[in-house]
């Protein structure tokens, strides 16, 4: 039974890298649907606990009830946050906690915030992260934050991040507020 989760988590993971490698390949086509932005992040936060839960990480996620319903893609923007926490809980190692936060910034942009506990990522590195196929990990392609990237942009958004070595990372991810 281990064995067989080994392998299906290892399927499932080339499976992701070749969805990313086609993906990254073509251009963004968004299928934008009017969308409650905190039960698609709650969806997604869902999808990793078992992960997280497994190595000692504790989620927190504190969601905005007064935010509006926007349009935006909701597959699109799942694979965006799936991308960053996993991102998140590699970082972790020795365990930790990934926070997950949304709320209206001052200029009517949703806001969300993943923050982790991990070791931080160089600042050398921070102006390369979502360059297509750079990458820190060994067994990393390179795709997954310049897949980030490319959707948020799609979204007429904006990715930012902040680091701090052996304390966390924070990725903000400001949408354009499109009320329905």
């Amino acid at each position: 039974r281990e064995a067989s989760d080994v392998m299906i988590r290892e399927v499932d993971r080339l499976d992701r890298v070749i969805g990313e490698l086609l993906y990254y390949a073509r251009p963004s086509e968004l299928k934008v649907k009017t969308t409650d932005i905190n039960e698609m992040i709650e969806h997604s936060v869902r999808l990793v606990q078992q992960d997280a839960k497994s190595k000692n990480i504790e989620i927190l996620w504190t969601g905005n009830d007064s935010l509006p319903d926007t349009k935006i893609d909701p597959d699109r923007f799942s694979q965006c946050l799936l991308n960053l926490y996993l991102n998140a809980i590699q970082a972790m190692e020795q365990g930790g906690k990934l926070s997950v936060r949304d709320y209206m910034s001052d200029n009517r942009e949703i806001v969300v915030e993943i923050e982790d506990t991990g070791k931080g990522i160089d600042q050398d590195d921070l102006e390369k992260i979502f360059d297509p196929y750079f990458t820190t990990k060994p067994s990393g392609t390179g795709l997954g934050l310049a897949i980030v990237h490319k959707i948020i942009e799609a979204h007429n958004g904006r990715v930012t991040v902040v680091s701090t070595m052996g304390k966390g990372t924070v990725f903000r991810i400001f949408i354009p507020l499109q009320q329905v």
